[in-house]
């Protein structure tokens, strides 16, 4: 397939995601992250960018960076060829690192930013690695809430916490539940998915005035808020203990 042309953002801010060749983890010792974060800070010496968020977990790596698009090709091309290369030698191998060349989204205001930022911080507790986000070493949140910096500027720390009241906000704002869709892996995506599911069952039950499964009487009308939700009938049979045809009379049945 042709690849598509990168659309320019507007607002020179972009969500970036690099990921490993066949799900490999190839930023699982600590050794390798800490290789990651020197390129990324010496290639950031030589590009016009600047980085307002990131977190390397095993297998992928966020950012979130400003800048013109041109740099942005230059700055992400130099550091995973370099990191390709240390790879590689430290394995004993050859070939490719990374999946196909880097992804990236478009953001597009400064509530968008403020939700990529806390979605790439979630990362390593959505996980399930930590519980909360200063708890994870190789991400920017610890560059926000302490006096360290490495990758993230003065002038970017003082934009970015600008907008509350103090870091206790900040890291208070991480916790709020957000649906907004960012730049995932397949995993991250489903994840995700399963996320919202559980959230849509439990606003159920909590409605309905009930508190285990065997208590639904109405199981229709779950059936269909889920279907409505943009879930498969294969889906929504698992998640009910159905079958597939049962879904499938229940949705036509109260469907106009």
């Amino acid at each position: 397939m042709p690849r598509h042309a990168r659309i320019e953002s507007e607002t020179k801010h972009y969500h970036v995601m690099s990921r490993g060749i066949n799900k490999d983890k190839i930023f699982s010792g600590e050794s390798d992250k800490k290789k990651l974060m020197e390129l990324l800070r010496s290639k950031l010496e030589d590009v016009d960018i600047t980085c307002v968020g990131y977190c390397i977990m095993d297998n992928h790596l966020h950012l979130a960076l400003v800048g013109e698009i041109e740099e942005l090709r230059s700055f992400m091309k130099k550091v995973n060829i370099s990191y390709a290369m240390y790879y590689n030698r430290k394995h004993n191998r050859i070939g490719p690192v990374f999946q196909d060349r880097f992804k990236s989204e478009n953001i597009f205001n400064e509530s968008h930013l403020m939700g990529v930022i806390r979605y790439i911080h979630n990362n390593p507790v959505n996980a399930g690695m930590v519980k909360t986000p200063e708890e994870y070493k190789w991400s920017s949140m610890n560059e926000y809430i302490t006096k360290e910096l490495f990758l993230i500027g003065v002038e970017t720390k003082e934009n970015v916490l600008g907008g509350f009241n103090s870091k206790d906000g900040f890291m208070e704002f991480h916790k709020q539940n957000d649906d907004r869709e960012y730049l995932e892996t397949k995993e991250e995506e489903r994840k995700h998915q399963d996320k919202k599911i559980r959230k849509i069952i439990e606003s159920y039950f909590k409605d309905k005035g009930m508190v285990e499964e065997n208590q639904i009487k109405d199981l229709d009308s779950l059936i269909v808020l889920l279907i409505e939700r943009g879930l498969s009938y294969r889906k929504v049979a698992k998640l009910t203990n159905t079958s597939v045809h049962r879904v499938y009379i229940a949705n036509k049945k109260n469907r106009p």
